[in-house]
């Protein structure tokens, strides 16, 4: 994007005060607090389980789009996302039964 910009001559640096500000609010709460979130979750339920979750964000994305933004949900869209939750619902309940089989052999 940097050389794109370059080459057709697009000034970097002269936006307003509010757009600098959402940027550096976009900087910070989502990169730097999203991060720190998934490195807490990392800790307590495993890589595998974190990057399931993860998979899930631009299905989230769609649907507050869709509540918030007024956006359209186009048909593939739906489906991708229905697939999406499908398998994160498919790999949960998984875990959820190795974790049951577990705890009752343990006792």
């Amino acid at each position: 994007m940097l050389v794109y910009s370059l080459l057709n001559n697009i000034i970097l640096i002269e936006y307003d005060a509010s757009d600098w500000t959402y940027f550096v609010l976009l900087a910070v709460i989502p990169t730097i607090f999203g991060q720190y979130i998934f490195n807490l979750l990392l800790k307590s339920i495993g890589a595998t389980t974190v990057s399931v979750g993860i998979i899930g964000e631009p299905v989230l994305a769609i649907i507050l789009a869709y509540l918030f933004l007024g956006e359209t949900i186009s048909i593939f869209q739906f489906i991708g996302g229905l697939m999406t939750l499908l398998g994160m619902g498919m790999y949960f309940w998984s875990q959820s039964l190795n974790d049951s089989v577990a705890n009752y052999n343990s006792n």
